[in-house]
């Protein structure tokens, strides 16, 4: 089996790193030494962190907004509406060193600022774009302030649902912590069901608890 290019094991092994043990506490050194590099090779590649953590970040946006644009085949359905939310989050979690440490990141890599403020749009709009449907199937019913709001809130809650859930469950495991954000997600939308709100509350729990 051919090994992989010394950059792409660079960018796997800073990716695990980071996500384990934080971007703070991890230096390019740290990585090579994993690596059983030398420091010079590494800065071959990549000349500092930041580098590397540009280069991530531009792996991450590029697969998020593919999960973004991907179609919702059946958006009027818990079970499509719960898939593509838990892969929403699943992205997030697997580059879940950024959503940790954005203060960090955008002191350190400020000209990730600009790029991420772009990727909270597009979450918000694939979020206006599930309201919308909803509506115009009277799913629901809400005001345009209302369905505005809402699609802010899930944006909200996509952004910093990690570190909350640091704080509140440091011992939960990834699916459970993302079947969690998901939920509560989802559970946000229930107060503007049209018709037979507590049935719709108790159908949504009844698939979360499915979930184990």
């Amino acid at each position: 089996m051919a090994r992989r290019p010394t950059r792409e094991l660079i960018l796997s092994t800073g990716l695990t790193l980071f996500n384990e043990e934080g971007l703070a506490e991890i230096s390019s050194v740290d990585i090579a030494s994993v690596m059983g590099i030398s420091p010079g090779n590494l800065h071959y590649h990549f000349q500092g962190k930041p580098l590397i953590i540009e280069e991530l970040y531009a792996r991450f946006e590029t697969e998020m907004r593919m999960v973004l644009c991907a179609p919702l085949n059946n958006p009027l359905q818990l079970e499509d509406n719960w898939v593509y939310l838990y892969i929403i989050f699943e992205e997030i979690y697997d580059f879940r060193f950024f959503y940790r440490n954005l203060g960090w990141v955008f002191e350190k890599v400020p000209e990730l600022a600009p790029q991420f403020s772009r990727l909270l749009s597009a979450k918000q709009n694939a979020f206006d774009s599930m309201i919308a449907t909803l509506l115009g199937r009277k799913f629901i019913e809400m005001s345009d302030a209302e369905a505005a709001a809402l699609a802010e809130r899930l944006t909200m809650h996509f952004t910093y649902w990690l570190a909350h859930c640091d704080l509140r469950y440091a011992d939960m495991q990834p699916k459970a912590l993302i079947n969690r954000g998901v939920y509560s997600a989802l559970i946000q939308i229930i107060p503007y069901w049209s018709e037979d709100k507590d049935a719709a509350q108790r159908l949504l729990s009844e698939f979360f608890a499915a979930q184990g």
